[in-house]
């Protein structure tokens, strides 16, 4: 028979049983799916096959099976295979099965299949172990169990790498004591085996049980100390709470095992996340040529080299993560134009632009095109490019970015009338916009239309009745001007209330409070909002609420470090003025 099922040609996926217990329904299905186990039981093995591979009903499913494959109708070839191997009492058909259950997802017919050929097969581990996993996955551990512990002792080669795959399968298990007692027990035999006290500190750790979990990775340490992979773990479980205690513990660990790589990979990793750039970089680099040379850690190499300001070293290691296949180019693309821009070479800072002529960074790296033409040619040669783009291949949402860039670099240069012109001549389009009725209230607002400003504003907020920023504009612009402070209030608690956490919003509160004459209260909001950010704007704000109320060497202080920072800041400006 399996000379004849090798002949017949067929087409389909055999997926690994991983792709079915992952299955966002599986516990509900592998319950059905157990209710045919009694129906399993009547199958006899042992009885004579009621067709052979030469019968014309084996031919005639058997190709109405591989047709049905081809076709990608697993469900119904799987079902064909089971009614065959039960026929025929075939052992390959029985597998076949089970594997077209994994690939189509149906917990149901792999569970049938699953006990019929472990029924067919009885040296065989491979049917014993999927529905192992399919019990377990379910949360089915009593049924598991005598399965598992017949794998385990027939599996003395492979035992340790059992224990590895069933701790991953457990770590699907909703019930996490549970699956605590269950690894418990299953591995009581094989203590000695570094493995199984894996299994049993992850299932402890994931239990809640850090003690157990610390206590089984010391078992492991005086069984194998070198072992990567508890090592890590227990630099996951110290980093959870003592960040800095995990580094200490990983560079440990690599002065005595310097060519442990996924450790040192690993601490690379925590130094970064610590912002120990240079340390980190330090790390990265003995990892570049290992044997975890990657065009990823090339990247990271390069990008922790931008922040430590060495374009040098930044750019050889972009060019090596590209030669090594980095997967998203364009990303690194922006990243050498940047460079090349620093050295003041405009053509290779161009050059790298163009290498970018679709995707998510397109219009990224058109905008960034547009600013550096604006500073090395000229702003209206930056606009004629981006009016040059081929419109129709862009969303509305990127064409409005080019739209927002665009009147941006009008009024880099003070060029209000052609920024309002270029805004105007787009607002049939984006009249359903609320970012664009913003953007547009805040140009006029600029060229002194606050009527208009407030018609736009409005019509934003009913177009997008949650516009925090709208509320806040439109709140902040009455309190600024010092009318409507009660409806101005009104405004700025709507937008509070939908991002209480934004600095500009905080400091709209306390400005409009500041306005009420509630010094007390617009100080609150306002040293807030300068805790989170250090606008300068804010700081003319706290520092004039902080001279009114005689705190006037601190207010100085304030304004003194924000001009260091921001010497040409308007508002700032005009502020100390009147407070000289």
């Amino acid at each position: 028979m399996v000379n004849i099922i090798n002949k017949i040609f067929f087409i389909f996926l055999l997926f690994s049983i991983n792709n079915l217990i992952y299955a966002d329904d599986t516990v509900k299905k592998i319950n059905k799916a157990n209710k045919l186990i009694e129906e399993n039981e009547k199958f006899d093995e042992n009885l004579p096959a009621q067709i052979t591979e030469t019968n014309p009903e084996f031919i005639y499913k058997f190709l109405l099976a591989e047709i049905a494959a081809q076709r990608g109708e697993l469900n119904s070839a799987g079902h064909i295979y089971l009614d065959l191997a039960k026929l025929t009492k075939s052992i390959p058909l029985a597998e076949r099965a089970t594997r077209i259950a994994g690939s189509a997802r149906n917990v149901r017919l792999a569970m049938d299949s699953a006990q019929i050929w472990r029924k067919l097969d009885k040296t065989s581990i491979e049917p014993q172990r999927i529905i192992a996993e399919l019990f377990i996955s379910s949360g089915n551990l009593a049924k598991a169990r005598p399965l598992v512990k017949k794998l385990l002792e027939q599996g003395k080669k492979t035992r340790a790498e059992g224990f590895l795959y069933l701790n991953k399968i457990l770590s699907q298990v909703e019930n996490k004591k549970n699956a605590l007692r269950f690894i418990l027990d299953i591995s009581k035999p094989y203590l000695d085996i570094a493995e199984a006290r894996f299994a049993i500190a992850h299932a402890a750790f994931s239990a809640g049980d850090k003690k157990m979990a610390l206590e089984e990775l010391d078992e492991i340490e005086s069984i194998n100390p070198k072992w990567e992979t508890a090592v890590l773990f227990r630099g996951y479980i110290i980093g959870k709470e003592w960040p800095e205690k995990a580094l200490a513990f990983y560079q440990d660990f690599l002065i005595k095992n310097p060519k442990s790589n996924e450790v040192r990979l690993e601490y690379a990793k925590a130094l970064t996340n610590l912002k120990k750039y240079d340390k980190a970089k330090r790390q990265f680099l003995r990892l570049v040529n290992s044997s975890l040379a990657s065009s990823e850690i090339s990247l990271t190499v390069a990008l922790l080299s931008i922040e430590l300001g060495d374009n040098i070293l930044a750019e050889e290691y972009f060019m090596q993560s590209l030669k090594r296949g980095y997967t998203k180019p364009a990303q690194i693309y922006i990243y050498l134009s940047g460079i090349y821009d620093d050295r003041g070479d405009f053509e290779e800072t161009l050059t790298w632009l163009k290498k970018i002529k679709s995707g998510k960074y397109f219009v990224d790296s058109r905008i960034l095109m547009a600013e550096y033409i604006a500073k090395y040619d000229s702003v209206d040669s930056a606009i004629e490019m981006l009016d040059g783009l081929k419109k129709g291949h862009l969303s509305h949402d990127e064409k409005l970015i080019i739209l927002r860039n665009k009147t941006s670099l009008f009024l880099t240069e003070n060029r209000n009338q052609d920024a309002y012109d270029a805004m105007r001549a787009e607002e049939e389009f984006f009249k359903k916009s609320p970012q664009f009725k913003f953007d547009y209230a805040m140009l006029v607002e600029r060229i002194g239309n606050t009527v208009l400003m407030e018609q736009l504003l409005l019509e934003a907020i009913k177009l997008k009745p949650d516009y925090a920023a709208a509320y806040n504009a439109l709140g902040y612009s009455w309190a600024d001007r010092n009318i409507k402070l009660q409806e101005s209030r009104r405004y700025i608690e709507i937008a509070l209330a939908y991002e209480p956490d934004n600095h500009y919003i905080l400091d709209s509160m306390g400005w409009i409070h500041f306005k009420l004459g509630n010094l007390k209260i617009a100080l609150k909001y306002i040293k807030k909002a300068y805790s989170i950010n250090k606008d300068p704007e804010i700081a003319a704000h706290l520092g004039e609420i902080l001279w009114l109320q005689g705190k006037k060497e601190e207010a100085k202080e304030i304004w003194k470090n924000s001009l260091n920072r921001h010497p040409s800041n308007t508002v700032l400006l005009e502020t100390t003025n009147r407070f000289r």
